[in-house]
Protein backbone atom coordinates (compact mmCIF):
# COMPACT_ATOMS: atom_id res chain seq x y z
CA UNK A 1 0.00 0.00 0.00
CA UNK A 2 1.35 3.37 -0.88
CA UNK A 3 0.76 6.43 1.17
CA UNK A 4 0.11 9.65 -0.70
CA UNK A 5 1.43 12.81 0.77
CA UNK A 6 -0.73 15.85 0.32
CA UNK A 7 1.00 18.91 -0.84
CA UNK A 8 0.46 22.05 1.25
CA UNK A 9 -0.41 24.06 -1.89
CA UNK A 10 -4.04 22.83 -2.21
CA UNK A 11 -4.61 23.47 1.48
CA UNK A 12 -3.27 27.02 1.14
CA UNK A 13 -5.62 27.62 -1.79
CA UNK A 14 -8.57 26.43 0.28
CA UNK A 15 -7.52 28.58 3.23
CA UNK A 16 -6.98 31.62 1.02
CA UNK A 17 -10.27 31.03 -0.79
CA UNK A 18 -12.04 30.84 2.55
CA UNK A 19 -10.37 34.07 3.65
CA UNK A 20 -11.46 35.80 0.46
CA UNK A 21 -15.05 34.61 0.94
CA UNK A 22 -15.03 35.74 4.57
CA UNK A 23 -13.68 39.14 3.51
CA UNK A 24 -16.44 39.52 0.93
CA UNK A 25 -19.08 38.64 3.50
CA UNK A 26 -17.66 41.18 5.97
CA UNK A 27 -17.38 43.89 3.30
CA UNK A 28 -20.94 43.26 2.16
CA UNK A 29 -22.21 43.48 5.72
CA UNK A 30 -20.29 46.72 6.31
CA UNK A 31 -21.29 48.36 3.03
CA UNK A 32 -23.96 50.97 3.43
CA UNK A 33 -27.26 50.03 1.90
CA UNK A 34 -28.62 52.24 -0.85
CA UNK A 35 -31.28 54.69 0.23
CA UNK A 36 -34.94 53.74 -0.15
CA UNK A 37 -36.83 54.70 -3.29
CA UNK A 38 -38.61 57.59 -1.55
CA UNK A 39 -35.22 59.23 -0.91
CA UNK A 40 -34.14 58.70 -4.51
CA UNK A 41 -37.46 60.14 -5.73
CA UNK A 42 -36.97 63.21 -3.54
CA UNK A 43 -33.43 63.73 -4.87
CA UNK A 44 -34.63 63.32 -8.46
CA UNK A 45 -37.45 65.85 -7.97
CA UNK A 46 -35.02 68.38 -6.48
CA UNK A 47 -32.67 67.88 -9.42
CA UNK A 48 -35.48 68.42 -11.93
CA UNK A 49 -36.74 71.50 -10.06
CA UNK A 50 -33.24 72.97 -10.17
CA UNK A 51 -33.09 72.46 -13.94
CA UNK A 52 -36.53 74.02 -14.44
CA UNK A 53 -35.70 77.02 -12.24
CA UNK A 54 -32.37 77.56 -13.98
CA UNK A 55 -33.96 77.38 -17.44
CA UNK A 56 -37.04 79.50 -16.86
CA UNK A 57 -36.78 83.07 -15.54
CA UNK A 58 -40.45 82.93 -14.54
CA UNK A 59 -39.71 80.25 -11.91
CA UNK A 60 -37.47 80.18 -8.84
CA UNK A 61 -36.50 77.50 -6.39
CA UNK A 62 -38.72 77.45 -3.35
CA UNK A 63 -36.21 77.13 -0.50
CA UNK A 64 -38.98 76.86 2.09
CA UNK A 65 -40.55 74.07 0.05
CA UNK A 66 -37.23 72.27 -0.09
CA UNK A 67 -36.85 72.54 3.68
CA UNK A 68 -40.40 71.36 4.30
CA UNK A 69 -39.90 68.51 1.84
CA UNK A 70 -36.72 67.42 3.62
CA UNK A 71 -38.49 67.48 6.99
CA UNK A 72 -41.45 65.49 5.64
CA UNK A 73 -39.06 63.00 4.07
CA UNK A 74 -37.24 62.58 7.38
CA UNK A 75 -40.51 61.99 9.22
CA UNK A 76 -41.62 59.41 6.64
CA UNK A 77 -38.28 57.60 6.77
CA UNK A 78 -38.26 57.50 10.58
CA UNK A 79 -41.81 56.09 10.45
CA UNK A 80 -40.42 53.31 8.23
CA UNK A 81 -37.86 52.49 10.93
CA UNK A 82 -34.81 54.34 9.66
CA UNK A 83 -32.67 55.99 12.31
CA UNK A 84 -31.30 59.52 12.13
CA UNK A 85 -27.89 57.96 11.42
CA UNK A 86 -29.33 55.92 8.53
CA UNK A 87 -30.94 59.02 7.04
CA UNK A 88 -27.77 61.09 7.44
CA UNK A 89 -25.83 58.39 5.54
CA UNK A 90 -28.22 58.24 2.57
CA UNK A 91 -26.60 61.13 0.65
CA UNK A 92 -23.31 59.20 0.76
CA UNK A 93 -24.91 56.06 -0.64
CA UNK A 94 -27.15 57.55 -3.31
CA UNK A 95 -26.42 56.57 -6.89
CA UNK A 96 -25.74 59.95 -8.49
CA UNK A 97 -25.75 58.37 -11.94
CA UNK A 98 -29.24 57.03 -11.32
CA UNK A 99 -30.47 60.48 -10.28
CA UNK A 100 -28.93 62.09 -13.37
CA UNK A 101 -30.39 59.37 -15.57
CA UNK A 102 -33.87 59.77 -14.11
CA UNK A 103 -33.71 63.56 -14.45
CA UNK A 104 -32.51 63.24 -18.04
CA UNK A 105 -35.32 60.80 -18.80
CA UNK A 106 -37.81 63.36 -17.45
CA UNK A 107 -36.28 66.12 -19.59
CA UNK A 108 -36.34 63.94 -22.68
CA UNK A 109 -39.91 62.73 -22.06
CA UNK A 110 -41.07 66.34 -21.71
CA UNK A 111 -39.11 67.70 -24.68
CA UNK A 112 -37.01 70.00 -22.50
CA UNK A 113 -33.81 71.61 -23.69
CA UNK A 114 -32.49 73.16 -20.46
CA UNK A 115 -30.98 76.06 -22.44
CA UNK A 116 -34.23 76.92 -24.24
CA UNK A 117 -36.76 78.69 -22.06
CA UNK A 118 -39.46 78.03 -24.67
CA UNK A 119 -39.22 74.32 -23.77
CA UNK A 120 -38.60 74.77 -20.03
CA UNK A 121 -41.20 77.36 -18.97
CA UNK A 122 -44.34 75.56 -20.17
CA UNK A 123 -43.31 72.39 -18.34
CA UNK A 124 -42.44 74.32 -15.18
CA UNK A 125 -45.83 76.05 -15.31
CA UNK A 126 -47.58 72.73 -15.88
CA UNK A 127 -45.82 71.21 -12.85
CA UNK A 128 -46.78 74.19 -10.66
CA UNK A 129 -50.39 74.19 -11.87
CA UNK A 130 -50.65 70.45 -11.19
CA UNK A 131 -49.14 70.80 -7.71
CA UNK A 132 -46.76 67.96 -8.50
CA UNK A 133 -43.98 66.74 -6.23
CA UNK A 134 -41.56 68.72 -8.41
CA UNK A 135 -43.69 71.85 -7.97
CA UNK A 136 -43.19 71.63 -4.21
CA UNK A 137 -39.69 72.96 -4.90
CA UNK A 138 -40.73 75.70 -7.33
CA UNK A 139 -42.33 79.13 -7.08
CA UNK A 140 -43.75 81.16 -9.96
CA UNK A 141 -41.78 84.40 -10.09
Amino acid sequence: MSVKTLSAAPLRRVACGGAVMLSLVVLTACAKAPPPAVFTDYATNVQIAQVLAAGCPDVTLNQAGMGAGARDLGVALRAQGYTAEDIAAFPDTIDVGEIRGRAQAYLTANGIDPTDRATVCPVAKREIDAGSPIAAFLTAA
